[in-house]
């Protein structure tokens, strides 16, 4: 199931994502991704975990987005969670009830590849849609 991180900004979001990859790192088989836009959380992150700031990348909307990762797990078939931090400036989404379609997308490759992902979102807990509720952590 897809894995939501909500809050409003300054609350953290960042951090508890962080923390929760390094916890699940130290007792996980399979390899852990944490995708960014920033440089800055590369060494907050065991070095196990394979950091992607995807400014390095020339993702310019979601669809682009989504076809990175199906490369990412493409190139590496061992990965079995992927942190994605920041989802709405990353794919360049302006609300988050814009994320539905990727949300959907997401859960298919979760569901073909045995995998889970984990998104944060700036977004208070009553801004949430209802297709996000059952996956907020």
């Amino acid at each position: 199931m897809v894995r939501i991180v909500s809050g409003p900004k300054g609350s953290g979001k960042t951090k508890r994502m962080i923390d929760y990859a390094n916890d699940s790192n130290i007792s996980h088989e399979g390899e852990i991704v944490f995708i960014n836009d920033r440089e800055k959380y590369r060494v907050k992150l065991d070095n196990q975990i394979r950091y992607v700031n995807v400014e390095d990348f020339f993702i310019t909307n979601k669809d682009v987005f989504f076809g990175f990762l199906n490369g990412l797990i493409a190139e590496n078939y061992d990965i079995t969670t992927v942190y994605i931090d920041n989802v709405l400036r990353i794919t360049g989404l302006e609300s988050i009830n814009d994320l539905e379609e990727l949300f959907s997308e997401l859960r298919k490759l979760e569901d073909k590849y045995n995998l889970e992902f984990v998104l944060s979102v700036c977004a208070e807990d009553s801004e949430i849609p209802a297709f996000m509720k059952p996956a907020v952590c």
